[in-house]
């Protein structure tokens, strides 16, 4: 009995709280496919005449929030202008979306845009440009997922709370134990 008490319930009871602080880490750290210094897809097309990159940045996106996209010439002295046209896909329940792209400040002639899609399911976005050498498009598929129910933090919260009480209930049938010895001497 007093190995079971000296040996075995410390490192019991260490393991529990080992557990508990891993899981909590866990659920703090988890997140979504969201980039936050890069682009989480980039696609090359050919809008026409011009060679470009698109930069999504996030892969996939959610209804309601908005998708953030550069448009890069592989040229970078080609000043452009454009469009996104946001166009529902098959199965897909809503209208088309129109979003201007705006210049960045510098010199890399690099569009900056975003469209919000209020409706999960296939969409295909269409970037329309204007150069010096005329007009052209590319399109991206990409599938909108809906959000979540809840928060991550919170469904990590609820998922593990049924390891505390584990641990509580543990913890007081070692009192329990312990005071049953002490009565019994």
């Amino acid at each position: 009995m007093k190995l079971y008490k000296e040996v075995f319930m410390p490192r019991i009871l260490s393991a529990i709280y080992l557990l508990i602080a891993l899981l909590t880490l866990f659920a703090l750290t988890s997140g979504h496919a969201q980039a936050s210094g890069g682009p989480a897809r980039t696609v090359t097309m050919a809008a026409g005449p011009y060679i470009v990159d698109i930069n999504l940045y996030q892969d996939p996106p959610y209804t309601d929030q908005p998708l953030q996209l550069t448009v890069v010439p592989h040229d970078s002295s080609l000043q452009l202008s454009g469009q996104i046209i946001a166009q529902p896909g098959l199965g897909t329940d809503a209208v088309p979306l129109h979003a201007k792209l705006t210049a960045i400040g510098d010199k890399t002639g690099t569009l900056r845009g975003s469209v919000s899609m209020p409706v999960h399911g296939a969409w295909q976005i269409v970037i329309q440009l204007d150069g010096p050498r005329g007009a052209g498009s590319a399109t991206v598929p990409v599938v909108v997922g809906a959000p979540g129910a809840m928060p991550e933090w919170l469904a990590w919260l609820i998922g593990s709370s049924p390891l505390l009480f584990i641990a509580v209930w543990i913890w007081q049938q070692h009192r329990y134990r312990r005071a049953l010895l002490a009565n019994k001497q």
